[in-house]
């Protein structure tokens, strides 16, 4: 049954277009297939709207006007824009042939057209999932970062070579302390004592046990703690 459909569209040209989801077929189609003149359809179809009207039922829902115009001519012509009901109240109208290839024909365009668009909806939805996932990864792999980051900040200590540079800063702060700047002799009188009470100070004002647990965040104040440091008598 299907094969037989499928030759029925191929021998017949009936375009379903979608007009803001809206699923239309244009009359001049309408007219060709079903061996109509175009005026004669128009006016069947404003008998039906007048009908539908009077009966207070919206006849949008069936037929859409609309215009057209033909090459070389701006003129604007009227013609209407079938809904699947619409195509239903011609078809109801018709007999033989033509009624039976019309109805199969515009019954398997807007059943196509109709399974094309949940096919790009589907397509889009996966996109849209996939888009999703992606940015639940990148969510996920942010905040990921940001933990290390935190633990960076909030746990890792000076590593050796860190370490090394306090150690030379804290030589290089005491011997020019000692050589060049007035020290009190009688309670500072080695340059072990220097070195002992810096790194005491160094310790409490950085809240170690060590200066080696300094963290890694505070390397550079404490490097310029022990640039500016200077013995409290």
């Amino acid at each position: 049954m299907y094969d037989q459909l499928a030759v029925v569209e191929e021998k017949f040209s009936l375009r379903v277009i979608n007009q803001g989801g809206k699923l239309l077929v244009d009359s001049r189609e309408v007219a060709n297939m079903i061996g109509k003149r175009h005026t004669d359809l128009l006016r069947s179809i404003e008998n039906y709207i007048k009908i539908l009207e009077n009966a207070k039922m919206r006849s949008q829902n069936f037929f859409v006007e609309d215009n057209y115009t033909t090459e070389g001519n701006n003129k604007a012509y009227k013609k209407y824009l079938l809904t699947r009901k619409g195509c239903d109240l011609v078809a109801n109208k018709l007999t033989g042939e033509k009624g039976i290839l019309f109805t199969a024909t515009y019954v398997m365009q807007f059943e196509k057209m109709k399974r094309q668009i949940q096919g790009e909806q589907e397509m889009l939805g996966n996109t849209y999932s996939q888009i999703k996932l992606l940015a639940t990864g990148t969510l996920d792999l942010n905040n990921r970062v940001t933990s290390l980051e935190e633990k960076i900040e909030t746990q890792l200590t000076i590593d050796y070579g860190q370490q090394r540079i306090l150690e030379k800063s804290k030589a290089k702060r005491i011997y020019f302390l000692w050589e060049n700047e007035h020290v009190d002799r009688e309670i500072h009188d080695s340059t072990r004592k220097l070195f002992r009470l810096l790194g005491r100070n160094l310790k409490d004002a950085f809240n170690v046990n060590s200066y080696r647990d300094i963290l890694k965040k505070d390397f550079e104040e404490a490097l310029n703690f022990i640039n500016g440091w200077r013995p409290i008598v």
